[in-house]
């Protein structure tokens, strides 16, 4: 998500919001978030490959706490000290981050490289290492074996691993919101309900985060809602369809995915973000 666009949005909104009337009484509650001191939320992703949660709490303008599922690449660094489940890191910014590791708070590119890994489509250039050649001990390179013969029972061909949109980055809900402000291409008001499609732009913005060097969006659509009360956002949907281009070590493939995003918003003025001094330590000046 390009930061400087999403200012844009907001500043344009804003403008917006100055008249009088429900639509812009809306908007004003859902820029509300974006001037919060601090903020948590959980969000609960579906995507072609998995259902996952991220729960962060963030101050504005300085650092967030996450915890999260890890991308492969990063996983398999960490090795058996790392779960498909939740990791915590701590960010700065989007994209800078952190992981807590068995050795401390260690930057994702600070880890070593798995030795001996086999390649995986499903996961951006360099989560894997080169599949090796297994060797018996007599140092002769073992063959594979032949196909079987007329009437043997043949072995299931396995389907292609489903793609996850999993990404080592993370978007603010009040990132979001700003894009959805600026960027729908129609907006629509119903009590405390606000929902609308996305512009081929909004759409592309919130597929894919900042710092995706081996993702390209092609293209994208998608819809959104966004419940309110209390003079602000509670909880909103976001649903996303899209084609990615995709960087693997097994090449770059093109990859239709879909992905619906569910966010609560809570302790909004209230959450509190502990930072140790060793993961300040490991961020770069």
């Amino acid at each position: 998500m390009n930061r400087s666009l999403v200012t844009c949005f907001v500043v344009a909104c804003m403008a917006v919001a100055l008249r009088a009337g429900p639509k812009e009484d809306a908007i004003i509650a859902i820029m509300r978030l974006s001037e919060a001191a601090n903020y948590s939320w959980t969000a609960t992703v579906a995507d072609d490959a998995r259902t996952y949660d991220i729960e962060g709490r963030t101050l504005r303008g300085g650092f967030t706490r996450v915890k999260m599922p890890l991308i492969t690449a990063v996983r398999r660094k960490l090795g058996r000290s790392a779960t498909d489940t939740q990791a915590e890191l701590i960010f700065r910014g989007n994209v800078e981050c952190v992981v807590l590791t068995e050795n401390g708070w260690v930057r994702p590119a600070d880890l070593p490289e798995p030795i001996g890994d086999e390649s995986d489509f499903s996961h951006p250039a360099g989560a894997t290492g080169p599949a090796s050649i297994p060797r018996p001990r007599g140092g002769a390179i073992m063959r594979p074996s032949l196909p079987p013969g007329p009437g043997a029972p043949r072995k299931r061909t396995e389907r292609p691993t489903a793609y996850s949109n999993l990404q080592l980055a993370i978007s603010h809900p009040h990132e979001d919101l700003g894009v959805i402000l600026s960027g729908h291409a129609d907006f629509n008001l119903e009590a405390d309900l606000v929902s609308g499609t996305l512009s081929e732009l909004a759409a592309l913005l919130l597929l894919v985060r900042d710092g995706q060097g081996e993702i390209t969006p092609l293209r994208a659509e998608g819809s959104f809602r966004v419940w309110l009360g209390g003079g602000m956002v509670t909880k909103y949907q976001v649903q996303l369809q899209g084609l990615l281009r995709v960087k693997t070590r097994a090449g770059t493939r093109e990859i239709a995915v879909q992905q619906s995003t569910v966010t609560q918003i809570k302790q909004v003025g209230t959450t509190k973000v502990e930072v140790p001094d060793e993961a300040r330590f490991n961020f770069p000046p």
